[in-house]
């Protein structure tokens, strides 16, 4: 067995450092009032305990820099890490699922790169393995290992470099600037943004002198509503500003590469974000659609994947197609997931007077805003009525949204939250459990609710149907019951 015990690059120091943000400002706050007073009481300034303070940090980090090692032999990838206990984590190639690299631009020129390994046993709270600054070279040697090819060998520094570098491939799929601008204009991202930016706004105006409010008030007191305006349409541009750069640069050069049972993608402008995972992994599809995207006939799929490595640290979901046409999705899906259908199937939906159940729902969770505006507002606490109506057009986005169908061994079923449309699409074997639900109001009223659970990232994903027939719900529950 071959052995060559290795050290991250020198900069993961500053990693450490900035990794453990919390605890290292943390530390300082807490030893600021010792330092300042023992810095006092010796007779020498503050600046001198903490510059001490900080030595002893960055020291810190330095020791658990050195004593971070990690070994790519033969049959597994080793990891040392630890400095009062020692930890030593042992991944077999033939474990590892998914490999996920990120690549800061101001990284490229050096060619390092943050790794992170998982397994099918992967901890809940994250992959087994991290190396937080490594050439992109052993990224390269770990997927050979993983690949079985023992073709690397011990041979000059010269001849491994060769051989460690990747063949050149074209993806098989590229997003273009059109398709992304595309997607960045007609995301619903930009009413939170709104919104942190109204708050910002307000802020503001507390922080600022009454006095000199005063002052400017009389100045402008006509042209109030003209001012007004203009704050509220510069906040709507910049946040569709924010929300179009940060998804362009986000999925920037997406790509989509599929080879033998593996799936690639790889994103990003500042960030170069790639991730390699086993399409056995991959547990469902998601087809989603905002209500602007449904006027603008385009889709994204994300995949719900038994993996902590996706799109985002939150979801885990990751993202295989951002913007497609509706009539393209499955022609351009089949070739990365062989198992997903050929085309759509047209769904059945809600007969209209199971409607009345999703606006009634909508309706009364509205309820909770705008009680309390009308008893503590009094006559401006009418302001927040169109609550209601926003309640109303959500129960009936829903209900319109909700469909469902059995197709060959997988079942589609779709909803509508917050107007967007999801489409899932789930094998037979991928579902984990179902429950078929009716409350004692709902046998009068013979409708029923099925719920379908699948792995999603390290837990669980919830897809559930409201207020079918009951004749329908039973029969879905029927055809999975069947094994």
């Amino acid at each position: 067995m071959t052995s060559n015990k290795q050290h991250l690059n020198p900069l993961s120091i500053l990693y450490f450092i900035f990794h453990h943000s919390w605890d290292t400002i943390l530390l300082i706050i807490i030893g600021s009032g010792p330092i300042a007073n023992w810095s006092t009481a010796i007779g020498v300034t503050p600046w001198l305990g903490f510059t001490a303070l900080v030595i002893l940090i960055v020291g810190w980090h330095t020791v658990r820099y050195l004593c971070f090692t990690f070994e790519i032999n033969d049959e597994m990838l080793t990891i040392n890490t630890g400095i009062l206990v020692k930890k030593h984590t042992h991944i077999p190639y033939s474990r590892i699922q998914t490999v996920q690299h990120q690549q800061w631009f101001f990284l490229v020129p050096f060619h390092l790169e943050k790794l992170q390994i998982e397994t099918a046993g992967h901890d809940d709270h994250g992959p087994e393995a991290v190396l937080p600054l490594v050439n992109e070279r052993i990224r390269t040697e770990i997927e050979r290992k993983r690949m079985g090819d023992s073709s690397v060998t011990d041979d000059t520094t010269e001849d491994l470099s060769e051989r460690l570098t990747p063949p050149v491939r074209h993806a098989d799929y590229e997003i273009n600037p059109h398709e992304l601008n595309v997607f960045a204009l007609t995301s619903l991202g930009v009413f939170p943004i709104i919104g942190a930016l109204f708050a910002i706004y307000g802020k503001v105006q507390e922080a600022i002198p009454q006095r000199l409010i005063n002052s400017v008030t009389n100045t402008i007191i006509h042209q109030s509503a003209i001012i007004l305006g203009v704050v509220g349409i510069a906040i709507v541009v910049l946040s569709i500003a924010g929300s179009y750069l940060t998804i362009v640069q986000k999925y920037y050069k997406f790509r989509l590469n599929s080879e033998g049972d593996q799936l690639k993608t790889e994103q990003g402008l500042f960030q170069r974000n790639s991730v390699t995972i086993p399409t056995a992994r991959i547990q469902a599809l998601r087809i989603k659609q905002n209500v602007i995207r449904q006027w603008c006939h385009i889709s994204t799929v994300q995949a719900l994947a038994a993996s902590s490595a996706g799109d985002d640290e939150k979801s885990n979901d990751l993202m295989i197609l951002p913007v497609v046409k509706n009539d393209q999705v499955f022609d351009t899906l089949h070739p990365f997931v062989s198992w997903a259908p050929k085309q759509f199937s047209q769904l059945d939906h809600l007969a209209k007077r199971s409607y009345w159940y999703f606006i009634r729902n909508a309706s009364l969770i509205s309820l909770i805003v705008i009680l309390p505006c009308l008893y503590f507002f009094k006559v401006w606490g009418l302001l927040s009525l169109p609550v209601l109506l926003i309640g109303i057009l959500m129960g009936w986005y829903s209900a319109a949204n909700t469909g469902w169908k059995v197709v060959d061994n997988q079942l589609i079923l779709q909803g509508g939250h917050f107007f967007t449309r999801s489409q899932y699409v789930i094998p037979h074997k991928n579902i984990q459990s179902f429950l078929f639900v009716q409350s004692i109001w709902m046998t009068h009223t013979k409708l029923a609710h099925i719920r379908v659970n699948v792995r999603h990232g390290n837990s669980n994903q919830l897809i559930e149907i409201r207020y079918l027939p009951e004749v329908t719900g039973k029969e879905i529950f029927k055809w999975l019951q069947n094994r």
